[in-house]
């Protein structure tokens, strides 16, 4: 599973909606609080399709519930110009039912206040989302609690994809995740997201339990805490068969009794990869990680200077630890029951040597060109989330992708800025053949570095190659070139192209994608290694162009399929294609 796959392509499958291409359908503007006074009036009026702007300005508004399918969005210059508050009154708003077409963004949420009597009731102090797969961009939870779990967001089988968000100051003091707790199935996919000064029992920042499995990637956890007589994982707990997964992602001074940083218990698979953990606290046992009865799987990590052990490893198993940096931890480093795991798997002890502590806090956790996470020997290529060299460029550029989603021209691409940069984005397309008739694409900011853009200017069967080009400018500099990524359009044909899923292998969901020439009737299945179809996941038309859709790893009845190769077969009215997808446990 890589960082690149399950970030941008995540994306991709959001971009037609997110900027109203041309497979959205036509949605009613409604406006707070131009046409509707307040946003509880304008949820009473807004259909499926109907996109609800919110003007700048403080509403004091809670219990709300957002409908289906609709899009809500403040419309300042950034999420802090557009304020609920709850103001202690109850939850500000509740997702019930709601499918990935309905879109939270640009927004702040503060002051929601999650108490009653079950727990349905006490947790969620900013949203509830239940049964759900709604997408939420670019907002700020501040300092909403709960009496139960999840002071910002509570996940109850729920899929959301949460991009670019800040959770500050958020408490769940009596239960888990002070900023989001995911529990009961729930998956949610969360990239780009600061974590700060959140409080919980347990998961001072998320809890993972009853058999969850989110997805983290590039984000940071700082200074988060857990409290009381339990007080696991400062920054993240897990427990209960959940599998969460970390990639790309920072926990630095965050503290707990048991696990600074993460705890994780009762065979939660929990899995790092390309993680730094620095300067958590553990006033008990694991500085950095805490494992009781679980196995987590590390790789490519850097665990370096907390004050305990790097990690603690208690009951009858113990971590997988590959291509990774235990050192300068106070109370030891290879030591209990990952000793022997030193001298195997490229593992090293070494100062990784972080650039100087003095610079900008947005670089200090990069690593100097001496560091020993970045030698050519090793195995994993480097270590640790940030990337290599105290004197960076401001803005560099990690993935960039362009895609053909039905009929339209959709980019996206994921940055990473240093140093306290604050960049602007250009971006241009012209006809590889006609270079100098340049023109400029519209770039929509979702938060937390990923952008995406759609090109009005082309559709899919125009001829030819079509070359995109995107510039970075610092306050006051030039356009700098950051990347160039060519287009080619795809003439129509009648069958099937493209059948890929990804990630491959997957936990706990890939996402199926192929390409249909012609409208057409299409049925997506899923067949068991001894033959038997156990799921039908699409029977319907499908619009020419690129089609998706995502397997959980359930059958037809709900129940989790066991680990093991299955066959996607896709059959259209003129072909039928099939890939393989491996499902890890």
């Amino acid at each position: 599973m890589t960082g690149k796959i399950s970030t941008i392509g995540a994306i991709l499958l959001v971009a037609v909606w997110f900027l109203g291409g041309s497979g959205a359908a036509q949605a009613a503007i409604l406006s707070v609080p131009g046409d509707y006074p307040t946003i509880g009036d304008a949820f009473e009026a807004a259909r499926e399709g109907d996109r609800i702007e919110v003007a700048p300005g403080l509403y004091i508004e809670n219990r709300l519930a957002l409908p289906n399918g609709v899009a809500f969005v403040g419309i300042g210059d950034g999420p802090s110009d557009v304020v609920i508050d709850a103001r202690g009154a109850g939850r500000i708003l509740l997702a019930e039912g709601l499918d990935h077409t309905t879109l939270i963004a640009n927004l702040t949420f503060t002051n929601g206040r999650a108490a009653g009597h079950t727990s349905y009731e006490r947790s969620g102090g900013a949203i509830f989302s239940s049964n759900s797969s709604l997408r939420i961009s670019n907002c700020i939870f501040l300092d909403n609690s709960s009496d139960g779990h999840g002071g910002a967001i509570r996940c109850n089988n729920s899929t959301p994809m949460i991009t670019g968000c800040v959770f500050k100051g958020n408490d769940a003091s009596g239960g888990g995740g002070g900023a989001i707790d995911c529990s009961f199935d729930s998956s949610p996919l969360i990239r780009g997201c600061e974590f700060e000064d959140n409080t919980a029992s347990w998961g001072g920042a998320l809890s993972c339990r009853g058999f969850s499995s989110p997805v983290i990637s590039a984000s940071t956890f700082v200074a988060n805490n857990a409290v009381g007589s339990k007080a696991y994982g400062g920054a993240v707990f897990a427990d209960y068969g959940s599998e969460p997964y970390f990639q790309i992602s920072t926990y630095a001074d965050n503290s707990a009794r048991y696990g600074g940083a993460i705890a994780c218990l009762s065979n939660a698979e929990t899995n790092l990869e390309n993680c730094t953990i620095t300067s958590n606290t553990a006033q008990v046992l694991g500085g950095g990680i805490f494992a009781y009865d679980a196995s987590p799987r590390i790789n490519g990590t850097i665990i370096a200077f907390q004050e305990g052990t790097g990690i603690s490893a208690e009951g009858g198993a113990a971590p997988l630890i590959t291509c990774s940096d235990i050192f300068g931890n106070s109370r030891g480093d290879w030591v209990g029951a990952i000793a022997s795991q030193l001298d195997v798997g490229s593992n090293i002890s070494a100062d990784p040597l972080f650039c100087d502590a003095n610079e900008d806090a947005s670089s200090i956790f990069s690593l100097t060109d001496e560091s020993p996470a970045n030698s050519e020997d090793l195995e994993c290529g480097y270590m640790g989330a940030w990337p290599i060299g105290c004197d960076l460029v401001a803005t560099t550029l990690a993935d960039f992708v362009a895609e053909w989603l039905n009929q339209d021209a959709q980019l996206t691409w994921q940055t990473r800025s240093v140093g306290g940069s604050s960049p602007t984005f250009r971006l241009t397309g012209s006809h590889i053949d006609t270079p100098e008739n340049e023109w400029d694409v519209s770039v929509v900011d979702l938060g937390g570095g990923f952008y995406t853009a759609a090109d009005p200017n082309i559709s899919n069967g125009s001829a030819g190659t079509y070359v995109y080009r995107l510039y970075s400018a610092e306050p006051g500099s030039d356009w700098v070139l950051l990347g160039e990524i060519d287009l080619i359009s795809i003439p129509e044909f009648p069958d099937i192209r493209e059948l890929k899923a990804w990630p491959n292998p997957f936990n706990p969901m890939t996402t199926i994608s192929f390409r249909l020439g012609q409208s057409q009737r299409a049925r997506i299945s899923i067949y068991s290694p001894d033959g038997r179809r156990i799921a039908v996941l699409a029977d319907r038309n499908f619009a020419a162009g690129l089609q998706s859709q995502t397997w959980d790893g359930r059958d037809s009845q709900g129940k989790n399929a066991s680990s093991g190769t299955y066959i996607v077969l896709v059959e259209g009215e003129k072909q039928k294609q099939t890939q393989k997808v491996t499902l890890l446990k």
